[in-house]
């Protein structure tokens, strides 16, 4: 849990969060009941962390309360050590009581302070809700008690790279410090943080006398491969259930799948080194160092044991002209450092192809297929973004190649360390292999093959074109891997009414039917209220019209309604709607707008992110539903104008996606054969290519703007697209668009004349 600030760093004092755990259940925390919460920071900055530094409560948000004993702490009384230096990780723990206040959330937020009592670094923070605390007679009678305490990880220590999808098992030493034994009844609960990594969230724990010391075990398995870390909390429950003692938990790295392949797996945005300085320049690991990546691993396939990390440190000590010109890595670098390591130059498949200090080989592909062949290493240099018509063939980008599959490379790609198809990934519709690669980096051991498995890891297989008209072809398996879902399956929803301000007919038309509603930006607390659902969304609304809307003064904007929501309990928020239309801020064909693609909204969006979640800490900032289909003029309802084609777009902002909290769908149908096919295929596909983004379907409905579909097969159609999307894991929620609005009759669910219902919502539900 943390927030990003912009701040003045003082003497190169910088923080980055890493992750958060606790011993509690924070979502349903006794009021007045004691806890303790570690987060985890890494030293970013240039500067040792040591005496006279703190850790301080803050009030970057407003009503941050103060949970502990005292407002500031010294690192030798919370932290796991009382030095860090540079690139290190510290642990910071906080005794706390909650609130005596049930049935109420609350905030708290720290941050580092420096001799001088200057803040800096992320903000560290966490929510909670109270609940009514148990009842005197619930309480157990004064006597003898049970408890628990840590005393060492038998297995899997801190950071243990485990490769996805293999089992392992975690062992602690724990010692029972209680005055009562520990008996067959007693079971060892998972508490928080990752659920996935074992099947039973509760096992059984070997007896223990008072005193004795005893290793308690947990079978796992490894989750899906991702930068961040997995941290699973687990405590010890007596016979009664009642948790009692120390927590501990498992964090591991979980790695690609590579087997077969002597060659570990990295990616540039790992925690461990994403916010070092990459060389002697200004650019981090993260931002600049995917060609650094892909040396280091194909370094271990040469039987060298470096990450990206100790690679850079050690060419930060070679001299002038063999490790790095500023942030640059010398192509040169890997042979100058490994004895029997040769570098064969840079070659380009094509003439002029972009690629600097490259040579022309009209028969390189062919060279590359041998030196795979042979056990060698390639590195292949990419446009990073292959689908933007402003940018093509400008973004640099560098992967290792692992194997030959048919027409196509599999590649390790450093931004998240997975093999990956380079033509799904990195390809251009209409465009060869040649095409996609815009050089190839060539070393050789002369010691050291590079193994490589028979059978290549499965990938997503090679699309020819990412055309909206294939989208119903997409298959394979549905599967999600982010965080767990507060529900746990989807909740019927419906939209709130267009003008942003319901009234009693919605809400007589909505009560006890929809477990859900979105709302816009601009409703009355009250006004959401009398709804009566159970869990709400709300959708940042500023109207565009052929204007530039600064990215602050979107924020400036929307934050007065954003503090009235988050105060009501609100937490989700979708930033904006359909960006790939010009009235709501597309730049195209004269109209003007604040981005041009998809590329420039991603920005737009990761800027408001990072400023909402400065003002709101703890608020989850969506990826907006954009508007499904090819580049077309529209007209829909009062809004016309041109889209831009949805899927081209989403893939320019790829990278905000993955910044998001969470994703947005949007999916419009005419008949029953389109829910079955085309709309519920787009929820698909967003679910395979984001598997980790808990997503939302904020809009979908039947738009037939000349009301040719018969009502019941309205109501149909939407019980349907329900019903389908209930079956994909991983979505939170699905609206239907809309209860009600002015001219919107064609699509709501009630006149807006009269109050009456359309007849639609009979059928659905």
């Amino acid at each position: 849990m943390v927030t990003y600030l912009h701040e003045q760093e003082v003497n190169m004092n910088k923080a980055a969060f890493v992750s958060f755990s606790t011993n509690a259940n924070l979502d349903t925390l006794p009021a007045g009941s004691p806890f303790k919460a570690t987060w985890t920071v890494r030293n970013v900055g240039a500067t040792t962390w040591g005496q006279g530094y703190t850790v301080a409560h803050i009030n970057a948000n407003k009503g941050s309360q103060l949970l502990t004993g005292k407002a500031s702490y010294t690192l030798a009384e919370v932290a796991s050590k009382s030095s860090v230096g540079p690139g290190e990780n510290v642990d910071i723990t906080l005794e706390m009581t909650a609130p005596t206040k049930p049935h109420h959330r609350f905030f708290t937020d720290w941050q580092l302070k420096d001799p001088q009592g200057n803040p800096f670094g992320d903000i560290i923070w966490l929510r909670l809700v109270t609940i009514a605390p148990p009842k005197a007679e619930d309480k157990p009678a004064a006597g003898p008690i049970n408890n628990s305490k840590y005393i060492d990880d038998h297995t899997i220590p801190d950071g243990t790279p485990i490769q996805e999808g293999k089992s392992f098992t975690k062992q602690w030493v724990v010692k029972n410090n209680g005055d009562l034994p520990w008996t067959s009844a007693y079971r060892l609960v998972w508490v928080g943080g990752e659920s996935r990594m074992t099947g039973a969230m509760s096992h059984m724990i070997p007896p223990a006398v008072p005193g004795e010391e005893v290793v308690l075990s947990v079978p796992m398995v490894a989750p899906p491969a991702r930068a961040e870390a997995y941290t699973s909390s687990w405590r010890i429950h007596d016979d009664q259930n009642r948790a009692f003692g120390d927590s501990f938990w498992v964090k591991i790295q979980s790695t690609a799948n590579v087997d077969g392949f002597g060659i570990r797996p990295y990616s540039q945005n790992d925690p461990q080194w994403k916010y070092h300085k990459l060389g002697h320049g200004p650019k981090t690991i993260g931002e600049f160092g995917c060609l650094l990546s892909c040396m280091a691993m194909a370094l271990t396939g040469f039987g060298e044991n470096y990450t990206p990390l100790s690679l850079n440190n050690a060419l930060l000590n070679r001299p002038a002209g063999q490790g790095f010109d500023g942030s640059n890595v010398f192509f040169m670098a890997p042979a100058y450092l490994i004895d029997h390591v040769k570098f064969y130059d840079n070659w380009m498949p094509l003439p002029n192809t972009g690629a600097t200090h490259a040579k022309h080989d009209p028969n390189l592909l062919s060279r590359i297929d041998q030196e795979i062949a042979a056990g060698q290493a390639v590195i292949l240099q990419v446009d990073q973004d292959p689908t933007d018509p402003y940018t093509y063939g400008t973004e640099q980008h560098w992967v290792l190649v692992l194997a030959k599959q048919g027409n196509d490379y599999l590649v390790l790609d450093p931004t998240d360390g997975r093999p990956v198809s380079l033509l799904a990934r990195y390809g251009y519709a209409g465009r060869s292999l040649a095409e996609a690669i815009k050089s190839a980096l060539i070393y050789r051991s002369d010691r050291v093959r590079i193994q490589r498995g028979a059978q290549p890891p499965a990938v997503e297989p090679m699309k020819e074109s990412m055309a909206v008209s294939d989208i119903g072809q997409t298959d394979g398996a549905l599967t999600y891997t982010g965080p767990a879902w507060e529900f746990g399956r989807m909740l019927i929803g419906v939209h709130d009414r267009a003008n942003r301000h319901p009234v009693q007919a919605d809400w007589d038309l909505a009560r006890g039917r929809f477990e859900t509603v979105k709302v816009m930006s601009g409703v009355s607390v009250e006004e959401m209220q009398n709804y009566r659902a159970k869990f709400y969304m709300c959708r940042l609304f500023e109207s565009w019209n052929g204007r530039h809307v600064p990215v602050q003064d979107f924020v400036n904007t929307v934050a007065n309604d954003i503090e009235r929501l988050v105060n009501a309990g609100v937490t989700y928020f979708e930033f904006h709607n359909e960006p790939n239309l010009t009235h709501e801020g597309l730049r195209y064909k004269g109209v003007a707008g604040s981005w041009s693609n998809g590329a420039e909204f991603g920005q737009y969006f990761m800027e408001g992110r990072k400023l909402l979640r400065q003002r709101f800490p703890g608020i989850k900032v969506g990826f907006p539903g954009l508007s499904p289909g090819a580049d077309a003029e529209y007209h829909f309802g009062h809004d016309r104008g041109f889209r831009l084609n949805d899927v081209t777009f989403l893939h320019q902002a790829e990278a905000a996606v993955r910044a998001a909290d969470f994703l947005c769908v949007h999916a419009y149908y005419i008949s029953m054969q389109e829910v079955e096919t085309e709309a519920i295929a787009l929820v698909k596909k967003y679910r395979r290519m984001f598997p980790d983004k808990l997503m939302f379907i904020t809009e979908f409905s039947n738009p037939d703007p000349q009301m040719k579909t018969p009502i019941i097969d309205k109501g149909k159609q939407a019980k349907r697209f329900y019903e389908l999307c209930s079956q994909i894991p991983g979505i939170g929620a699905a609206y239907y668009f809309i209860i009600s609005g002015s001219g919107w009759d064609h699509q709501a669910l009630r006149r807006d004349t009269d109050g009456r219902s359309l007849g639609v919502i009979e059928h659905m539900l």
